[in-house]
């Protein structure tokens, strides 16, 4: 019901490294996450790594959860959100005429 693709890989080694990509995927971003304990805005990093690190995961225990609905709708909404907060930054950095993303907190 509602599945995006209906023919099964007949590969089996394919589906392996595809779960294992997704499984190093999740740990890094898990890790990532974690590194931002000590980050003035912690919360708002924690959550940007820890969103896709949840889907990753998700990936590679269940490699057809991409095709239900709730999956997509949090990937949507993670990107959704993702651009919004990049495109507020890059336009602040575009008002106040920064040509060294450097020398901003957020670019360090």
């Amino acid at each position: 019901m509602g599945e995006v693709c209906e023919e099964k890989s007949t590969e089996p080694w394919l589906f392996f490294i595809w779960r294992s990509c997704n499984a190093l995927m999740s740990l890094f971003f898990a890790l990532a996450s974690y590194v931002q304990i000590n980050d003035p805005d912690a919360g708002l990093w924690m959550v940007g790594y820890g969103v896709p690190a949840l889907l990753c995961a998700l990936i590679g225990f269940q490699p057809r959860v991409t095709e239900t609905l709730p999956w997509r709708r949090g990937a949507d909404l993670h990107v959704m959100i993702s651009t919004a907060v990049i495109s507020t930054l890059g336009w602040r950095l575009y008002k106040e005429g920064v040509t060294n993303v450097f020398q901003q907190e957020e670019g360090r």
